[in-house]
């Protein structure tokens, strides 16, 4: 994913001590994404050390006692919490906040590329904390929020693991074929849905370790766009097929998760007002995405994979 034109590697996509890694939590209440009330930190800990909760928590937040040797890394909130303030080639202060995405969504970053700190400032203290995140192993991030005015604060544990790197050495060329499945084939209009496509990737070489296949099964996908048409059929007098989002439109707004699933949010309510809505000849009908991304060096583009809006 970007966060202001830099690419940083989400938690979920095999991040390496070396990478620049996006720890995003999404909040989420009756069932649709809220922002918090407010967040105080967001603390890094060993998961081996801090198996359970109780071993740094008390009372369902961290507790008063924590030395803050163990901390690993402390991200703290600004007062302007925007995706612009991201900048890491300025000053430690821009890598050690909490950034706002969109509503619902908040993201920090664990900078492996070089050194940042940050203010531990819990319970009181101000001690600053550099970054020790930078072993292969599992840690735990732990977001100390309060999610409603006038509520408590209370910590809320996720976790990621870091590897070593993700390099491998084969003795020729990879073989790779990549097969894509629009998993959305019905979409109702006026709703906001996320369209999957899911990848599967299979290498064909025989020679190859079966270990070797499994890592193109996590995060292989890079750098996808996605391009949406609305088609018009029966019509003389109309385009074929209509843009609706061209690829250059989407490439900041998709998500892929570990198994390679690409995810773009697409907003219905919206194509009513599109500027072409003039040659959709009706927004209800068959729609076609096309989907590319990069596969190792091959530039992948899906065939037209259809879906209808009703």
């Amino acid at each position: 994913m970007q966060l202001n034109g830099t690419s940083v590697v989400d938690r979920n996509n095999r991040p390496t001590v070396l990478q620049k890694v996006g720890l995003r939590a999404f909040f989420i209440n009756d069932g649709v994404y809220v922002d918090p009330y407010d967040i105080s930190a967001v603390t890094i800990f060993d998961k081996s050390a801090n198996f359970t909760p109780s071993t740094i928590l008390d009372d369902n937040l961290i507790a008063s006692g924590i030395d803050a040797s163990i901390v690993r890394m402390n991200y703290a909130p600004s007062g302007d919490m925007s995706p612009s303030n991201y900048n890491p080639d300025t000053d430690i202060t821009s890598t050690s906040g909490v950034y706002r995405v969109k509503e619902g969504e908040y993201i920090v970053v664990l900078d492996g590329t070089q050194d940042i700190s940050g203010v531990y400032n819990l319970h009181g203290s101000s001690v600053l904390v550099p970054n020790s995140a930078s072993a292969v192993k599992d840690y735990i991030d732990v977001w100390t929020v309060m999610l409603a005015e006038g509520s408590t604060y209370q910590s809320l544990i996720n976790d990621f693991h870091l590897y070593d790197d993700t390099f491998f050495v084969v003795t020729e060329p990879l073989l790779l074929t990549a097969s894509n499945k629009l998993i959305n084939k019905h979409v109702t209009l006026g709703s906001k849905e996320n369209i999957k496509i899911a990848t599967e990737v299979t290498i064909n070489n025989k020679t190859i370790d079966s270990s070797v296949e499994n890592l193109f099964r996590d995060s292989a996908v890079v750098s996808p766009q996605i391009k949406i048409e609305k088609l018009n059929e029966g019509t003389e007098t109309l385009p074929a097929h209509v843009e609706v989002s061209g690829f250059s439109d989407t490439s900041a707004l998709i998500d892929v998760t570990s198994d390679n699933t690409m995810v773009l949010n697409f907003d219905t309510t919206t194509l009513a007002t599109h500027p072409n809505v003039a040659d959709f000849g009706g927004l209800v009908g068959q729609y076609r995405i096309t989907a590319k991304y990069t596969l190792l060096n091959e530039l992948i583009v899906t065939p037209p994979l259809y879906f209808t809006l009703s």
